[in-house]
């Protein structure tokens, strides 16, 4: 029985898409009602942002209408750590338990469904994946709050000290970008060496969890996880050097060598971590744009971040090289690219640029008196799951924030739809005759 039997014969939500929605629907839903609860935030605040604020938290985006430190008390700022953790792990565990049913097993037809979403290797265990991603997480993030104690318990004391510590490692590993403080790290305690235990965080955190578990298995490394790793190793050494570039006239990194460490963080963080040491809205518009360009490639598959991936992007150059070559087949790293895989990735890229078009023609409709830039900016960020920002989100509309909402939840759910999608469908036997349509 073809898989397509699972999909046409069950609503779209109960697949694995659908599922994902009602959790981050009902865990936003759940979140503005316990973030309204009076223990749980400083005053009043409008409900509207604190639905913006759940949404941002369950979706691990990190875009803010309110700044969290001032606004929520200590429970509010620990429930919207909870909702953090749970969107970042849930997004890749929540589809895959979700088939898995009422079965004590996954057929190997449904791994290979799953295997798009979350690269399930050949000979990796989906449940030994799973307890591998919650021990990981486990261990990643006390590391990482045990690390930043070390700077900021000397300098806010015992109890807030060790809560900015447990949030900030939650927020960095998740790529979430939510922050304590109301200039997200500008000004936070521990200069450089703070900035490099965040960027540990959400470097691996977006690096993508089989990744993790091919390299700590110490075992002959596959072909994805081979472009994971020397993908994010190029785009870390070429992304900084761009911003310096980009700003070599402006004084917004600062000076010195702290100019080369903002410019490899903000290069690392706009796939998709969405923390910013310096004041973005000062750099140049070159450097935005590279930053929407980062934002849209995104980080890796089955990892808590989000854009378009970082394998899907390496595909898409390997391809257009094969066809520039006039090769008929592509090869990446000694090994020949399946049509499919190549097709695939084709069809994310438009769809994520249809995507984009729309909702920025949306957002610049709702939002005329903008500037036309930030407003694209924000729209890209929405979209990638990535959080930054360059000022504007607090001054946006009723309207417009509730687009922003939906393109948050759009953009952390579409990825896996678009991809059941893919996987779902069955190869119908009948072929047609060949033809040759001029292109250029």
């Amino acid at each position: 029985m073809a898989i397509t039997h699972v999909v046409s014969h069950h609503s779209f939500w109960r697949s694995a898409g659908g599922v994902l929605l009602k959790f981050f629907v009902s865990g936003a839903l759940l979140g503005t009602f316990l973030l309204m609860l009076p223990f749980s935030r400083q005053h009043d605040l409008p409900v509207l942002d604190v639905f913006f604020t759940a949404v941002s938290a369950i979706t691990v985006t990190g875009l803010t209408t309110l700044d969290t430190g001032s606004n929520f008390s200590w429970l509010g700022q620990t429930i919207i750590a909870l909702l953090i953790q749970a969107g970042g792990l849930g997004y890749m565990l929540i589809g895959t338990i979700t088939l898995l049913g009422k079965d004590k097993f996954v057929s190997l037809r449904r791994q290979s469904a799953l295997g798009v979403t979350i690269q399930i290797n050949d000979g990796l265990s989906l449940f030994t994946l799973i307890r591998f991603v919650i021990a990981f997480s486990l261990v990643l993030v006390s590391a990482l709050a045990i690390i930043l104690a070390i700077f900021w318990v000397p300098a806010y004391g015992w109890s807030e000290g060790i809560g900015k510590s447990a949030f900030h490692a939650v927020s960095s590993f998740n790529n979430a970008g939510f922050s304590l403080f109301p200039d997200s790290l500008m000004t936070a305690a521990g200069g450089q060496l703070m900035l490099a235990v965040h960027a540990l965080g959400f470097i691996l955190g977006g690096i993508g969890f089989t990744v993790i578990y091919e390299m700590a298995r110490g075992s002959r490394l596959s072909i994805h996880t081979r472009i994971m790793i020397y993908g994010t190793l190029i785009l870390l050494v070429i992304g900084p050097l761009i911003i310096l570039l980009f700003e070599t006239d402006n004084t917004s990194l600062g000076t010195g060598w702290e100019r080369l460490g903002h410019a490899f963080f903000q290069a690392a963080t706009t796939r998709t971590a969405g923390f910013n040491s310096v004041d973005i809205a000062s750099m140049s518009n070159a450097s935005h744009v590279f930053m929407m360009i980062n934002m849209v490639i995104g980080a890796g598959p089955g990892s808590t971040a989000g854009g378009l991936r970082l394998t899907t992007f390496v595909l898409l150059v390997a391809g257009l090289t094969a066809a520039l070559q006039g090769r008929h087949t592509t090869r990446l790293l000694g090994r020949t690219l399946q049509v499919e895989n190549l097709l695939r990735a084709s069809g994310i890229l438009i769809l994520t640029l249809a995507l984009l078009s729309t909702i920025s023609l949306l957002m610049l409709a709702l939002e005329p008196t903008q500037d036309a830039l930030a407003i694209v900016f924000e729209t890209v960020s929405a979209l990638g799951t990535v959080g930054l920002s360059l000022g504007i989100t607090g001054t946006l509309g009723e309207p417009a924030k509730l687009l922003v909402i939906i393109v948050m939840m759009i953009g952390k759910v579409s990825p896996v739809v678009l991809f059941g999608a893919l996987a779902g469908r069955g190869q119908s036997p009948l072929r047609y005759a060949g033809g040759e349509i001029t292109t250029g």
